[in-house]
């Protein structure tokens, strides 16, 4: 791993892993709306006072940026290692999301006192997306 190139990254492969996040994003949590509203403890009145207020949009707006970010870093992984084919992209989303968000997340709702369930929800989704994100940035070269 010499250097990274910004510009040979296929930024095609990158919005589209974007806009996959974001929608497996939209479709996790609303499957899981329930469980995961209990867990930290909002209530449908608390979703609905957040209507019309920077609470609402700011957090999508947050999410839409992030992912724009671990999705460049990952790319420039794959890059970097050379990453080529399904299994060797699979690898590095499973290593990224496991090594960076399981870790971080334990250590966090460890000190925050969350549950387990909560830490299943939040780390599920990440799981799913960084993995299926490394197979579509180590195919589409």
């Amino acid at each position: 791993m010499d250097s990274f190139d910004l510009g040979s990254l296929n930024y095609w492969a990158i919005l589209v892993a974007v806009v996959f996040n974001q929608a497996l994003g939209a479709a996790w949590y609303s499957t899981l709306a329930k469980p995961w509203m209990a867990e930290v403890g909002m209530s449908t009145d608390d979703m609905e006072a957040m209507k019309g207020t920077p609470r609402q949009w700011y957090p999508y707006v947050l999410a839409v940026a992030s992912g724009i970010v671990f999705t460049l870093v990952l790319a420039l992984l794959a890059q970097g290692l050379g990453a080529d084919g399904a299994g060797e992209g699979l690898g590095l989303g499973l290593l990224a999301a496991v090594g960076f968000i399981f870790t971080s997340n334990t250590i966090n709702y460890a000190f925050e006192g969350r549950s387990l369930k909560l830490f299943a929800i939040n780390s599920g989704y990440p799981l799913i997306s960084y993995s299926v994100i490394g197979i579509l940035l180590a195919v589409w070269t």
